[in-house]
């Protein structure tokens, strides 16, 4: 349950502020473009929502929070932002 809160937190809520303030744009993951730090994210939430309801509705949600676990570990070997919301530094001001 705590990893899905911060996920939740840091993933849901803080980072997207803070790509708002760097790159213009609070989600630029799916439906509205194809940034794929921003589809990880919410793949691996969706995944933990998915074990904590099902958990919860049969009390037997160990191997859902095993999955949930191992996309979770899967979504952090791709690198950050492969296919978005990365700087162009030749537009840049500064």
């Amino acid at each position: 349950m705590l990893t899905a809160i911060l996920l939740f937190v840091g993933g849901l809520i803080l980072g997207p502020i803070v790509q708002k303030y760097a790159f213009g744009a609070f989600w630029t993951g799916w439906p509205f473009g194809h940034d794929l730090t921003d589809n990880k994210t919410a793949l691996a939430m969706l995944m933990w929502i998915i074990a904590i309801w099902r958990d919860s509705r049969t009390g037997k949600g160990r191997w859902w929070y095993v999955s949930a676990t191992l996309v979770h570990l899967l979504v952090y070997l791709i690198p950050h932002s492969v296919l978005g919301s990365e700087l162009d530094y030749t537009d840049a001001k500064g």
